[in-house]
């Protein structure tokens, strides 16, 4: 499910970097490895979250590379 909340969506994401779970809509934790974050880019603020994401993942010791 798509995530629309900024500050939902960046936690569940550093979650799955900093511990390899992610809290699913049903409040379930789920296992996963990800090695990637996709990101709707069509919303007029889809760039603007993207730098988001990756200044809370670099600030908390998660490294950020293009594949």
């Amino acid at each position: 499910a798509m995530i629309e909340d900024e500050d939902t969506a960046i936690a569940r994401v550093l979650q799955m970097a900093a511990q390899g779970t992610v809290q699913a809509g049903d409040g379930s934790t789920v296992t996963l490895q990800a090695d990637s974050v996709c990101v709707h880019g069509d919303g007029p603020k889809a760039f603007a979250f993207v730098q988001k994401i990756s200044a809370a993942l670099l600030a908390a010791g998660t490294a950020v590379a293009a594949f």
